[in-house]
């Protein structure tokens, strides 16, 4: 039986962002971000098409195949007072309704200001107390410090690292951090002051 969430996927706020859908309404402000190459820096790949061209994204190639309702979530980090989309934060590869991996990336100008730290924590509370994945985990470039950071913050734990592993399409040494639902209800003030 399908979860409402799977159906209509919730929009989540926090106090400077909303996270929501991203829509073809969004296109200018992607354009301005989403194929630069810093974001890849440490991405494992390259900005595909659809990136480099964000129109892309929201044309159907095959509008006549029906679909099933996706388990994953891919929010657009919208900023409260413009409306700008500005980033992403992806909860992917749902797996047994039990664990995902985590994903986000954000405009180089917001950079270094705590907002995909204020986006990661909300995404993962909504996840952990609304639906019944019990484990997320994200790979991040041994080199990608300040990734690593956004994880340790929201509480994710460094499980191991993998050395000149793939990731994504290309070999590196990357960390694995992890984090469950016990994590995070063990966590006094989770999000708080961030």
């Amino acid at each position: 039986m399908l979860k409402d969430y799977e159906l209509d996927k919730p929009t989540l706020e926090t106090g400077r962002l909303i996270l929501r859908t991203l829509t073809s309404e969004d296109v200018p402000a992607l354009k301005e971000w989403l194929g630069r190459d810093e974001l890849y820096t440490y991405w494992g790949r390259k900005a595909s098409k659809s990136e480099r061209d964000p129109e892309q994204m929201f044309i159907d190639p095959r509008p006549w195949v029906k679909r099933k309702p996706s388990q994953d979530f891919n929010w657009g980090v919208v900023l409260r007072e413009s409306g700008k989309a500005i980033g992403e934060v992806a909860i992917f590869n749902v797996q047994n309704q039990r664990m995902a991996s985590v994903g986000y990336r954000l405009h180089p100008a917001y950079w270094r200001q705590g907002i995909i730290t204020e986006a990661l924590q909300q995404a993962v509370r909504f996840v952990f107390e609304q639906t019944e994945l019990e484990r997320l985990e994200a790979t991040v470039d041994v080199r990608n410090t300040a990734s690593v950071r956004v994880l340790e913050k929201c509480g994710f734990v460094k499980e191991g690292t993998i050395r000149q592993g793939k990731m994504v399409s290309t070999y590196c040494d990357y960390h694995v951090f992890g984090l469950l639902r016990q994590d995070l209800a063990g966590m006094d003030g989770y999000g708080e002051n961030d």
